[in-house]
């Protein structure tokens, strides 16, 4: 070999074992799992730019897997590179650090073009494996980026046929040992109790604490106005020990001793705050399990009651359509998505319901309350409606109107 090919190959190979060495532990680590095989990667882009704009202290890390493809962003300047491929990167203070793959992506390396499927949950848990080995940490805030449309998220069509990622198949192929403490779905239309139940704590599968997601349409979060907010060297919150609610508005976190409840709490301050239109909830995901028994309990006595007063309330309630900007019919169609809370509320007041079903009904909706820890209705862009209750809607579930009659096919909602 010669020498003057010596030096380099060997600095490449040490930098790439101090990389790959189990970093000290430390209290967070944050892993963003960028989808950007799809029209979301302008985006993304974007985002990778706030991450690095944003972030003050190297007292947490933040580990990004980001996925891009041709067609979409011409983007050489925010990973230095207009890449095809699927790579690794850690975001420093106005930085970033390509990474090699380690025991989870060994195909991942300087030099050769690799690319993953970022609609398989396989390629997901590799990724936690990879942070949670090489990147320690107390607690875990684990970021879907992408598209979403409540039934799937993260779509990866690079490889013919459009791949997503659905909430049981997560739980089918990640376990126990890939649950983390925040899962946030910065995709549209993933508040769902289905969703939100798939990734109950306790399920023996992959689950999450706190969950934020929107219900219907949404942008991406403000990742510089959240990350400038992780930080030692500005006021701290007054009660570290606190519960979620005020007292975290406005202040500054340390990043070694934040807690997911206030860390959770303070991401949507910042996305209530920098996106107003839209409408997103904070989910106190140990409270769904007691949801899923209520609805179970009032739902036996539901079905004794007449079907025709039912629909009609289905029809009166507040719904989360994923594509309120075009034809609403349509809408409604492929994305049956009504507000829980108000469903069960109206069930609860219908004075021709059985005095049982109205009791178990406000029983559905006491227990809705204390699974949404906060949430706010967009104005300017969804329907006006008086229907929302803040801090108690915001997370849907799927009531299709089945004997309805869609007027394109003349058939019924069910046949389609």
């Amino acid at each position: 070999m010669n020498s003057t090919h010596i030096i380099p190959t060997l600095l490449i190979f040490l930098f790439f074992t101090f990389v790959l060495r189990a970093q000290e532990k430390k209290t967070w680590s944050i892993m963003h799992y960028s989808a950007g095989s799809n029209s979301s990667e302008m985006d993304l882009m974007n985002d990778i730019r706030e991450m690095q704009q944003g972030k003050k202290s190297d007292a947490y890390n933040l580990i990004v897997l980001i996925d891009r493809t041709e067609g979409h962003s011409e983007d050489d300047e925010a990973l230095g590179e207009n890449f095809t491929d699927t790579r690794l990167y850690q975001i420093g203070q106005g930085s970033y650090t390509r990474l090699s793959g380690g025991d989870f992506f060994p195909n991942m390396t300087i030099g050769k073009s690799y690319d993953a499927n970022m609609g398989d949950a396989t390629t997901l848990k590799r990724f936690i494996q990879y942070v949670k080995k090489y990147y320690p940490a107390d607690h875990y805030l684990l970021v879907m980026r992408s598209h979403g449309n409540g039934v799937a998220m993260c779509p990866d069509g690079e490889s013919g046929d459009t791949d997503r990622l659905y909430p049981a198949e997560m739980t089918d192929v990640l376990t126990d040992a890939q649950s983390v403490d925040i899962l946030g779905l910065d995709v549209c239309s993933m508040a769902s109790l289905e969703n939100l139940y798939q990734w109950r704590p306790g399920n023996e599968s992959f689950s999450a604490d706190w969950i934020i997601a929107s219900a219907p349409l949404s942008g991406a979060w403000a990742y510089d106005k959240i990350l400038e907010r992780i930080t030692n060297k500005g006021p701290q919150i007054s009660n570290p020990e606190s519960d979620l609610g005020d007292q975290t508005k406005g202040e500054y976190l340390n990043p070694q001793n934040m807690s997911p409840s206030e860390f959770s709490s303070m991401i949507m301050e910042e996305v209530e705050e920098n996106q107003r239109w839209s409408s997103w909830g904070l989910f106190d995901n140990t409270r769904i399990g007691d949801v899923k028994r209520r609805m179970d309990e009032a739902t036996q006595w539901l079905i004794s009651e007449d079907k025709d007063r039912i629909f009609q309330l289905f029809e009166k309630s507040l719904g989360y359509y994923h594509n309120t900007a075009n034809d609403l019919e349509i809408a409604q169609l492929t994305s049956p998505y009504v507000d829980a809370y108000h469903f069960w509320f109206q069930i609860g007041e219908e004075e021709s319901f059985n005095k049982t079903l109205r009791a178990s009904a406000k029983e559905v909706c006491q227990a809705i309350d204390r699974l949404v820890v906060h949430s706010y209705y967009g104005r300017g862009y969804l329907p006006e409606t008086d229907d929302f209750k803040e801090g108690k809607g915001g997370v849907y579930q799927i009531l299709p109107s089945g004997h309805r009659i869609f007027s394109q096919s003349k058939r019924s909602f069910w046949s389609h």
